[in-house]
């Protein structure tokens, strides 16, 4: 028996504060959008600093009385919204608004909604 095991992180997703308890799964994507500044005489030359963002993807099961969480009113009126996350003992926040959704059924596998956020480069915090 290994003497290395450990417990390892899950993540947890807030929207405006609330807790989303039926997310199946979140992606968090970080870009810096740097540009990439090559030159005749060096070649690759460096990086011009760009907007820092991320993207959120989260997919949520369906209750069958009614959704947990409704993205449709946050697009509709353009919403902002604050996202949270929290995994081992570190609290990141991105604000910024929910672009698309779409749902999903197959056999042997729950219904389910996901959407995609972007928004502000979020920190992770001790």
């Amino acid at each position: 028996m290994s003497g290395n095991n450990q417990l390892y992180s899950l993540i947890y997703a807030t929207i405006n504060g609330k807790l989303l308890t039926e997310h199946l799964s979140v992606q968090v994507r970080r870009m810096t959008d740097a540009q990439i500044v090559k030159t005749v005489a060096k070649g690759f030359a460096g990086l011009s600093p760009g907007s820092l963002m991320c993207t959120i993807d989260i997919k949520n099961a369906i209750p069958s009385l009614d959704f947990e969480l409704d993205p449709g009113p946050f697009m509709r009126a353009l919403e902002s919204v604050e996202i949270g996350l929290q995994l081992a003992s570190r609290i990141a926040v991105s604000k910024g608004f929910i672009i698309e959704d779409s749902f999903s059924h197959a056999v042997d596998s729950p219904s389910g909604l996901e959407f995609k956020f972007v928004g502000s480069f979020p920190d992770f915090s001790t």
